[in-house]
């Protein structure tokens, strides 16, 4: 009350001085003190600039607040293309990617990669938690005093901004294992964190989706980029999973599955259904320009990450420059004993998928062993969405219009040669014959010749499709020992594929993960579902043994805590995971 009474003669000494002691002076001064409520005269809201208190009030803030969440998965989860940032590390280091560009001849073991210390432990740790602080601002502000929005606008928003806290919540969990739980809104320092168990911050996420379910529009009204019940049911499921919650993970997958607006894609569709020179399959239709929304008739898509090409905030999708080989770099061994180029001229091509860089190259069981019993006839590993041949585009060679592989003139003499400049391509990385017309060469000498700057994949990404509900809902049956319904899953996707069913027999979690590396590479972080089953060091010392298995321990199925986090911790005492330094 001290304060408040050194204030209010303050005023009076400024209406005073102005007025010159007039009646109206002290007629102003009786009504502020009568009409005072001293919590809200002190509250302080900026108004010159944008604070919580003036920027989370009416409903369009708000929303823009949710886009800013959409906005930060998609550029801090899809949007680079560093070996030690999201989604290159999501990729690397498991059954998945023999290895990146930056391990070179001699990779240090994994030992060394993965130190508490190391930028790839932190990335998302960080990026994590910057999600789950925003979602925390705007869950708190959508029921605080001064927002306009009304209860069923607030639960909206709310159940959003609880989608991306379980999301964040969840990829944590599955990398680190327990973490600290933070649930308001952090508005100072804050050094005495402690962490949940696993199942602790498994059971938060739980909560928060179901929220999100109960709450968010049903996937028939929300646009393309924004989630819905049914996205949040899918990733409900997969949590579930986690808690060994085998029956509420069926329902919340089956919610998805049954749902009338949804289904898997199984007849050529979309902007190149007709398209035979570089595609033939719904599978290849499902990965092609303006192909992936809900918009354009794709019922198997449930979120989808937008990304546009010379928009202001548009993004960048960088999966072809990470994983397309440079073949416009590739030299052939040609048939007069001299060396060319594949390509003439060594320029990025459009025919030849485009500007890629080659850092990461899938295994040899990814290209080979994953497809042993798929009859030949899997369209996942046709050669329109594996291609592993390429004709000779060099007039100057007597090789011209041969094929590199088939008539044997690509020498391989040199590790880069293989696992950098020469490897077969996975299409749904790329937009071949489609890179946009600003990024063509003045100069078409070799048609398609593209500038070094056409490294992305032009296309929107899907960040959660209905094939992978299903291989969700597998799981959880295989968890409550129904292999007949796994298999009843599993066959449903690989009956789009034309591959032969799975009997009961045959399912276990390795084939539903060998699944999910057929139908979702480049899509799932691979990363994150090996260490969420604890089976990233099996699989990747059996699969990927030479590069980065055979220094795998079994503590690599968790990643570190950061050891900047612990250090800066100084109130209480985050303990490190079992295996690595304090």
């Amino acid at each position: 009350m001290k304060n408040l009474t050194i204030y209010i003669n303050r005023i009076y000494i400024m209406i005073s001085g102005n007025l010159k002691h007039s009646s109206l002076s002290y007629l102003l001064l009786a009504a502020l003190i009568m009409s005072c409520n001293e919590s809200d005269f002190l509250e302080e809201v900026p108004l010159d600039f944008y604070s919580p208190e003036n920027s989370y009030v009416s409903q369009e803030q708000f929303n823009a607040a949710i886009i800013g969440l959409h906005k930060d998965y998609r550029d801090n989860f899809w949007g680079s293309a560093n070996v030690n940032q999201s989604p290159q590390m999501m990729f690397s280091g498991t059954d998945m990617i023999m290895n990146d560009k930056d391990m070179g001849e001699n990779p240090p073991d994994y030992v060394s990669v993965l130190l508490p210390t190391s930028n790839r432990v932190k990335y998302v740790w960080v990026e994590a938690y910057g999600i789950i602080y925003n979602a925390n601002v705007i869950i708190a502000r959508a029921d605080a005093e001064n927002s306009q929005l009304s209860e069923a606008q607030s639960n909206l928003v709310k159940g959003e901004a609880m989608f991306f806290r379980a999301l964040g919540y969840n990829m944590l969990a599955n990398l680190y294992g327990g973490v600290p739980i933070v649930l308001e809104e952090t508005s100072s320092p804050k050094r005495d964190y402690v962490r949940a168990t696993r199942t602790q911050v498994y059971e938060q996420c739980a909560l928060d989706l179901e929220f999100a379910a109960t709450n968010l529009p049903d996937i028939s009204s929300v646009e393309d980029h924004r989630v819905s019940k049914e996205t949040a049911n899918h990733l409900l499921s997969q949590v579930y999973i986690s808690l060994e919650r085998w029956t509420d993970a069926i329902d919340a997958a089956t919610k998805v599955i049954d749902h009338s607006a949804t289904d898997l894609m199984t007849s050529r569709f979309g902007t190149r259904m007709n398209d035979t020179n570089f595609g033939g399959d719904v599978y290849w239709d499902l990965f092609r320009q303006g192909n992936q929304n809900r918009s354009a008739g794709n019922t198997e898509a449930l979120w989808v990450l937008q990304f546009e090409h010379q928009v202001t905030g548009g993004g960048d999708l960088l999966l072809e420059r990470m994983s397309v080989p440079r073949l416009w770099r590739t030299d052939i061994e040609d048939t007069d004993g001299e060396s060319r180029s594949l390509i003439a001229g060594g320029e990025p091509n459009t025919n030849y998928y485009g500007r890629g860089s080659g850092f990461l190259r899938p295994t040899s069981y990814f290209y080979n062993e994953l497809w042993d019993n798929d009859g030949g006839t899997d369209i996942r590993n046709s050669e329109f969405n594996i291609v592993r041949d390429f004709k000779v585009n060099n007039p100057d060679s007597p090789s011209h219009g041969l094929y590199a592989v088939a008539n044997n003139l690509i020498p391989l003499n040199t590790y880069t040669d293989s696992a950098r400049n020469f490897f077969p391509v996975v299409a749904k990385l790329s937009t071949p014959g489609l890179h946009p017309s600003d990024l063509w060469t003045a100069d078409q000498k070799v048609a398609g010749a593209l500038t070094s700057d056409a490294r992305r994949t032009y296309r929107d990404h899907y960040s959660i499709r209905l094939a992978e509900t299903y291989l969700l809902r597998a799981e959880a049956h295989l968890g409550n020992n129904n292999l007949g319904l796994a298999a009843d899953d599993i066959n449903e996707v690989r009956r789009r594929s034309n591959a032969p069913e799975v009997s009961d027999g045959e399912v276990n979690i390795d084939y539903i993960l060998d699944e999910r590396l057929r139908e979702l590479n480049y899509e799932e972080f691979r990363l994150l579902t090996l260490t969420r089953l604890g089976k990233l060091v099996q699989r990747t010392k059996a699969y990927n043994p030479i590069f980065v298995g055979n220094s795998m321990q079994d503590h690599h199925n968790l990643y570190p805590i950061p050891f900047s986090e612990i250090e800066a911790n100084t109130e209480a005492v985050l303990t490190q995971n079992i295996g690595y330094f304090e």
